[in-house]
């Protein structure tokens, strides 16, 4: 129903400043067409693209490639789903949109905007492994049961320090967190203080300690100048 997931799409203003952030993170640009009406970048560090948008948006979107999507209108809406914008004339790129439980925005369109982005082993990834989408879920049971008639499955869940609930299909690992929290982009890495002193060093917004983990478990939390959340693990998170 989703298709596959392509990219977690930001409003980056100015493009430049966002794209010099996640190229010092280790992220590597990947070349973008010409589809969208708005100036765009990729960047990719091998497991997740960052969409930097030089639009007004007003958080981060979840974007899925949906071949064939004037066929799937109406199975959406059979679902339930309300579609909050459609875009589905001839001489358009056609998109539609839609908001989880949690308000969360996702994205269809009909085809690619980049082509899938190749990676080099020996690249040094600064904030380590992407392990999932991190979403704020207000009711849990809700928001998993919505992602799940869209095709994702469960592979993990939790009850400390919060409840939680991991999903993972059509190329995306997300994370379902019943607590207070920001959307964004959740790493494992080892010796994380020491990455953390390093992105103080260079100029970075990081700080200890995350919404998403106890006070025992090392955490940081690193936002970007666009405001995107990137949430750091010592190697032991769930």
């Amino acid at each position: 129903m989703l298709g596959q997931f392509l990219e977690y799409s930001v409003a980056a203003r100015p493009l430049a400043t966002s794209f010099e952030f996640f190229e010092s993170l280790g992220f590597k640009s990947i070349p973008v067409n010409d589809t969208l009406p708005d100036p765009y970048l990729v960047c990719f560090d091998g497991s997740i693209a960052v969409g930097l948008h030089d639009r007004a948006q007003l958080g981060p979107r979840l974007t899925f490639v949906r071949p064939g999507l004037r066929d799937y209108v109406r199975p959406l809406r059979r679902l339930g789903v309300e579609l909050t914008h459609e875009q589905l004339r001839d001489n358009e790129f056609n998109s539609v949109g839609f908001t989880d439980p949690g308000r969360q925005e996702a994205v269809l369109v009909e085809a690619r905007t980049f082509p899938p982005g190749g990676w080099n082993a020996q690249n040094v990834a600064i904030c380590g492994e992407l392990f999932e989408v991190s979403l704020p879920a207000t009711d849990l049971d809700e928001s998993s049961r919505f992602w799940q008639a869209l095709g994702l499955a469960t592979v993990a869940a939790g009850e400390a320090p919060h409840r939680w609930q991991r999903l993972s299909g059509r190329g995306l690992t997300l994370g379902l967190h019943e607590t207070h929290c920001l959307p964004g982009l959740s790493f494992r890495c080892q010796h994380l203080q020491a990455r953390l002193e390093y992105l103080v060093a260079k100029g970075a917004a990081a700080r200890s300690g995350t919404p998403l983990a106890d006070r025992a478990q090392p955490s940081a939390t690193l936002s970007s100048p666009d405001g995107t959340q990137l949430y750091l693990f010592e190697g032991g998170a769930q």
